[in-house]
């Protein structure tokens, strides 16, 4: 039986609800009515998550305006495209010459890697990882929360998973390859990331090719890829590929971490993607890049708007970048100062909640 498709929908604002009960943080927004995701308010900047269950595929919801408040998502079923139809399977060898060569035409204006398991996609060109581990203190400094909100919860307690192998707080990622809003966060993370250590064995990947949802986000993957740094470790799970192909399982820590906090009222329903676990401090239960800002551009050209602080594309990434740094400077107690001394980034220490 074939895997439901996604399709975006259109979301309402929603206000600050009141502390959560012993044990959560505060939550930002109401639990979601039926049929409708929460939001978080205020800020202009897009947020989107995803949901990622076991009882359905998920589909994201898109934003109500072009820069809108955060956003949130829900599990829809809808029609299968007509490939997955029994007509596309009986019409014949003049049918399938057709699907062949339509795949070979998106393939080569996309220009992108095989469409196979992130294994078989092409590691990340040199002057795309420059460009992105590379962003101009002064740019980051122009454009500083770049419109977008506050990205973090707070913790209270202590998550299982606050410390990786190596003694450092650990920041705990859970997407998966074919989810867009996930695709928008990794341009982030990974400018974030930089900042405190280095990549390596990075992959270049799309988001999946739905035409219902927000197709071909042009982005990187996590999955085989390796983080180095004296401050924090990392510890990201791609749990599929763009086809919908297992790729990782989260551990049973990690697990926890998603039973905990990856649910109402912080999400719109459980299990949503990307989500992520700073330490002990904060969760993040959404993507700070609208992706819909990302189509009809390849690697190459979204790298190259982040020497524009102008760029509206470069403002959100490298924005909400310079919050997930603000994040990480918090669990490493403001180590490397080189980094977490530098603005835009105290500012935006200062405006992160407290547990």
């Amino acid at each position: 039986m074939p895997r439901p498709s996604k399709r975006r929908r259109q979301e309402q604002a929603a206000v600050r609800t009141p502390a959560a009960g012993p044990g959560q943080a505060a939550a930002r927004t109401p639990a979601a009515g039926p049929g409708q995701d929460a939001i978080r308010a205020p800020g202009p900047g897009p947020r989107q998550a995803l949901d990622r269950t076991p009882a359905a595929r998920p589909r994201e919801a898109g934003p109500a305006s072009p820069v809108p408040a955060r956003y949130r998502a829900q599990r829809v079923k809808i029609a299968p495209p007509w490939w997955q139809t029994p007509w596309a399977w009986g019409g014949g060898a003049g049918a399938a010459v057709v699907v062949v060569v339509v795949v070979f035409i998106i393939l080569a204006v996309n220009g992108s890697p095989s469409s196979g398991g992130s294994n078989a996609l092409q590691p990340v060109p040199a002057s795309v990882l420059n460009a992105v581990t590379g962003v101009s203190p002064t740019v980051s400094s122009t454009i500083g929360g770049g419109g977008v909100t506050d990205p973090f919860f707070p913790i209270s307690g202590t998550p299982n998973a606050a410390t990786g192998p190596g003694g450092r707080p650990e920041i705990f990622y859970y997407g998966a390859e074919y989810c867009p809003y996930c695709a928008g966060e990794r341009w982030s993370m990974v400018v974030a990331l930089s900042r405190f250590g280095s990549f390596s064995n990075l992959h270049l990947t799309m988001s999946d090719s739905n035409p219902n949802d927000i197709p071909n986000t042009h982005t990187f993957s996590f999955y085989t890829s390796s983080y180095s740094s004296a401050y924090v470790d990392f510890a990201p799970v791609e749990s599929e590929d763009r086809n919908g192909n297992p790729l990782q399982t989260p551990t049973a820590a990690q697990q926890s971490l998603i039973n905990a906090y990856d649910l109402p009222p912080y999400t719109s329903q459980a299990g949503t993607i990307p989500f992520q676990v700073y330490g002990t401090r904060f969760f993040v239960t959404s993507s700070g890049v609208d992706p819909q800002l990302l189509q009809g551009m390849n690697w190459q050209q979204i790298a190259g708007t982040l020497t524009d602080a102008q760029n509206q594309v470069a403002q959100q990434i490298v924005g909400n970048a310079n919050w997930l740094t603000a994040g990480i400077c918090e669990l490493t107690g403001n180590q490397p100062g080189s980094v977490c001394t530098a603005a835009p980034i105290p500012s935006l220490e200062a405006k992160l909640p407290t547990s």
